[in-house]
C-alpha cells in the first residue's frame, strides 16, 4: 500500500525557500565561532566581528545547496545518525532505535523517576540488543551515577556510554558528543567496535547531531564540535528545535522558515571551510502552551512543522531529512500511547520507518515499558501498511470449496502455516474476550515488564570479547587523565 502523503504544492516549497534567503540576508545569523566568521567574510558574506552576525548573500546558500547534491549524486550520502529523529532509509522494515540521551529513567515497578546508573544504561543497552524490532542502541541514558551511586565526572559521561554500549550490543548507533576534545576518544572506542578505523569511517557510531538555538543562533560548542567532525570527514547532523510563540513565529511557514534559515545557514559556514563534508539535517519543532508555559512536541502543529520542513528538504532540495521524535506525556500512560499513535502513523505515511522508542517526560526519560508498548503499537501500524497482493487465487477458491458452507477452516492444515504472517498476535495486549474476569488495568504494563525480565535473563546475552573489552577501558582511562 502505497501513501503520497503531501502538504505543500511546488510553487510554496519555492516560496518557503526564497523567504529563507530573505531571513538569511537580514536579519541573518549569529554564528559564535570565529573561524566559520572568517571564512564566510573572505567567501563575500557581509559579517560584523563584533557581533558575530553574518548576513549570507543567496548566491553562498545556493552554492551550499548545489554541494550537497552534488554530494548525494557522487554516492556521498551522509549517514544519519541520531537518536532522537526520524530518517528515511529506503527499507519498509522497521527500524526502532534505542537513544535519547535520556537524563532520567523511569522505573515502572516502583512508579517513580530517578538519575540512571550504569547498570540501568547496561540493562537498557543489552534490552536494545535483544529485540529484533531494534535496529540501533545508543544512548537511552546517559550514564549519570556509578554503581556505588557516586556522579560521574561530566567530562567522562558520552565517552563512559559509548564505552558501555560498545561492550554490549552489536548494534551500536549514535551517542552524544559535547565538546571538540571528547571526539577523538569516541572515534577510538568505535573503530575498536567496527574492527579499524577504516571500517569506523565507512559505518561511524557514537557521535550525534549538533542543535542550533532558535531564533538564528549557532553557538560557540556545537560550532566546535560541528568542524571537528567535518575536519574527520565524519557526517554533520544539524538540528533546529524552533518552538511557536516564543522562537518562531506563531505560523506553520513562519516556523519553518526559521529552521531552514538555521540548517542552510549552519551548513554554509561549515562547507566555506569544509567543501567535502556531508550534511544532512533534521528538526524538533514545537509550540509553546500558552497557559501553561510548556513548550510541547506532540501536538498536531508540532508534527507538521516538522513534516513542513522535511518536505522541503525532500522535494525540493532532494535530501534526506530527520522528523522529531519528541512526545509530552510524562508516563506511561493513556496519553503517550495516544501521542504515539499518531506520531508514529505520521512518520510511517512520510515514508519513514525508524522510529525513537521508550521515550516519555519530554523526551528526558526512558522506559522500557514504553519502549515494549511503542514497538507494539509500530507493528501493528506497519502490519498495516505492509504491501498487500492478490495472490493463490486457485488455491484459496479450492480450500473455501473443500471447506464448504458452514464448515471450519480452523482444522486445515493451511491455517496452521499462514496465521503467523497474516494474523497479528500481540504479546502485550489484552485480547481475551472474557468479561466475568477480574479487570487488570496493569495488564499491558506488566506484560512489557515480564517480556523485559524475560528478555534480560537470557545467558546468551552479547558481551564483545576481553581483548576488545580492556582495550576499550584503556580508551577510557587515558581520556580521564586527560579530559
Amino acid at each position: 500500500m502505497l501513501i503520497d502523503l503531501k502538504l505543500f504544492d511546488e510553487s510554496e516549497l519555492t516560496k518557503i525557500h526564497d523567504y529563507t534567503l530573505k531571513v538569511l540576508q537580514d536579519p541573518g545569523m549569529k554564528i559564535l565561532e570565529q573561524r566559520m566568521l572568517l571564512a564566510l567574510k573572505k567567501k563575500g558574506a557581509e559579517v560584523c566581528l563584533d557581533s558575530n552576525i553574518v548576513r549570507f548573500p543567496n548566491s553562498i546558500i545556493n552554492e551550499t545547496i548545489d554541494l550537497l547534491r552534488k554530494d548525494i549524486e557522487e554516492g556521498k550520502s551522509p549517514k544519519y545518525l541520531n537518536g532522537v529523529t526520524c530518517e528515511k532509509t529506503g527499507s519498509s522494515d522497521i527500524q526502532a532505535k534505542f537513544g535519547g540521551a535520556c537524563v532520567q529513567f523511569y522505573d515502572w515497578e516502583e512508579r517513580h523517576f530517578r538519575v540512571p546508573t550504569e547498570s540501568d544504561l547496561i540493562s537498557m543497552v543489552k534490552l536494545g540488543e535483544a529485540i529484533p524490532e531494534v535496529k540501533t542502541v545508543g544512548n537511552p541514558v546517559v550514564y549519570l551515577k556509578d554503581r556505588d551511586g557516586n556522579l560521574i565526572d561530566p567530562k567522562m559521561q558520552r565517552i563512559k556510554t559509548a564505552a558501555v554500549v560498545a561492550k554490549y550490543t552489536t548494534k551500536p548507533g549514535p551517542t552524544e558528543v559535547w565538546t571538540s576534545e571528547e571526539l577523538d576518544y569516541l572515534i577510538e572506542i568505535g573503530s575498536i567496535v567496527r574492527g579499524s578505523r577504516e571500517k569506523y569511517m565507512k559505518d561511524p557510531c557514537f557521535i550525534t547531531a549538533k542543535e542550533t538555538i532558535a531564533p538564528l543562533i549557532l553557538e560557540k560548542k556545537s560550532a566546535e564540535v560541528l568542524l571537528a567532525l567535518a575536519e574527520k570527514k565524519l557526517p554533520c547532523i544539524i538540528i533546529p528545535m524552533p518552538i511557536s510563540g516564543v522562537s518562531s513565529p506563531v505560523s506553520l511557514f513562519g516556523n519553518i522558515v526559521i529552521g531552514n534559515s538555521e540548517i542552510l545557514g549552519t551548513a554554509a559556514a561549515i562547507k566555506t571551510l569544509y567543501p567535502d563534508t556531508s550534511i544532512v539535517g533534521g528538526v524538533i519543532s514545537g509550540s509553546m502552551n500558552m497557559a501553561t508555559g510548556s513548550a510541547n512536541f506532540a501536538t498536531p502543529e508540532a508534527t507538521l512543522q516538522d513534516f513542513g520542513l522535511a518536505e522541503l528538504h525532500e522535494r525540493l532540495y532532494g535530501f534526506n531529512f530527520g522528523m522529531g521524535g519528541y512526545l509530552d506525556a510524562k508516563f506511561p500512560d493513556i496519553q503517550n500511547a495516544i501521542e504515539k499513535e499518531f506520531k508514529y502513523l505520521i512518520l510511517t505515511l512520510t515514508g519513514r520507518r525508524t522510529y525513537p522508542v521508550g521515550l516519555i517526560n519530554w523526551g528526558k526519560c526512558f522506559s522500557p515499558e514504553q519502549a515494549m508498548v511503542d514497538i507494539e503499537i509500530i507493528k501493528g501500524i506497519n502490519r498495516f501498511f505492509k504491501n498487500v497482493k492478490v495472490r493463490d487465487e486457485e488455491k484459496i477458491l479450492q480450500l473455501i470449496r473443500k471447506v464448504g458452507i458452514g464448515g471450519s477452516f480452523l482444522q486445515e492444515k493451511d491455517t496452521l502455516i499462514n496465521y503467523k504472517d497474516y494474523i497479528t498476535m500481540s504479546e502485550l495486549f489484552d485480547h481475551v474476550q472474557a468479561i466475568d474476569k477480574k479487570i487488570d488495568k496493569d495488564y499491558m504494563m506488566k506484560k512489557s515488564n515480564s517480556k523485559i525480565t524475560k528478555l534480560l535473563n537470557n545467558k546468551d546475552l552479547y558481551q564483545i570479547e576481553k581483548d576488545k573489552s580492556d582495550e576499550i577501558d584503556r580508551i577510557v582511562k587515558r581520556a580521564q587523565e586527560h579530559l
